[in-house]
């Protein structure tokens, strides 16, 4: 009995060990500019508005865009934009770092989210995560809502929930696709899909200081640009037809 108990406790420890090194390395820089992510949208997706939703977005104005005012992209846009970001990786946390002076991390040791994590929201939000076979799973809640979800123009609520999965596709390719929910903003969930490229080995992660050298708030001028999405979300239909 003795013999087949630590017959079966080994088995379970190289197999377990056998998963871990299975696991890809997602360590590195990686880039992967999206400034509008409706022209990523996985195939047959749409970005489909509330009433709520509909109305903010008539009024977005690109003279207000949270990085005009200096203030921190948010786990989504913080990852799309024009400037690259660094995985470290290690078994227990993962750490995203933004050249935006920002940083998010990824908690691989089983804990939850925490219980007030919306009553004192964060600008990156909280994220927990787990391996699905090669895929790394990333759940993320308690964004604060002064963010958009891209440049062009997508905004969010305090319910944004935010589901990541980062697949490794080659030696310096990562395929990321991302769902939305959002029942304040977004009538329902939508995914997209991005490719992230593996920076040179002798880049630099440059900290992009926004108050060093941000100028563009005093020259923006309001009512000029809305959002600039290529592929335009769904409005509601109102009783008269009209969206």
């Amino acid at each position: 009995m003795r013999t087949t108990l630590a017959i079966v406790t080994l088995a379970l420890g190289m197999a377990a060990a056998a998963g871990a090194q299975s696991r890809p390395d997602l360590t590195g820089l990686w880039i992967g500019p999206t400034a509008d992510i409706s022209v990523v949208l996985l195939p047959g997706e749409e970005v489909s508005l509330t009433p709520y939703g509909a109305e903010r977005y008539r009024k977005v104005d690109q003279a207000n865009s949270p990085a005009y005012k200096c203030l921190p992209y948010g786990p989504t846009r913080g990852l799309q934009s024009t400037n690259p970001f660094q995985i470290i990786q290690t078994p227990d946390l993962i750490a995203l770092i933004t050249e935006h002076i920002d940083y998010r991390l990824i908690y691989m040791d089983g804990r939850a989210h925490p219980a007030d994590i919306l009553d004192y929201p964060e600008w990156m939000g909280h994220s927990i995560g787990r391996w699905d076979g090669d895929t790394l799973v990333v759940d993320t809640i308690g964004m604060r809502e002064e963010t958009w979800l891209d440049t062009a123009g997508f905004e969010h609520s305090a319910k944004l929930h935010i589901t990541e999965r980062f697949q490794k596709t080659g030696p310096d390719a990562i395929r990321l696709t991302t769902t939305i929910e959002d029942p304040v903003f977004y009538a329902k969930p939508f995914t997209y899909g991005r490719n992230l490229r593996r920076m040179p080995k002798d880049t630099r992660l440059m900290p992009a200081r926004c108050a060093d050298n941000e100028r563009s708030l005093a020259d923006a001028v309001a009512g000029v640009q809305g959002p600039e999405h290529k592929k335009p979300p769904t409005f509601p239909t109102l009783s008269s037809g009209r969206p």
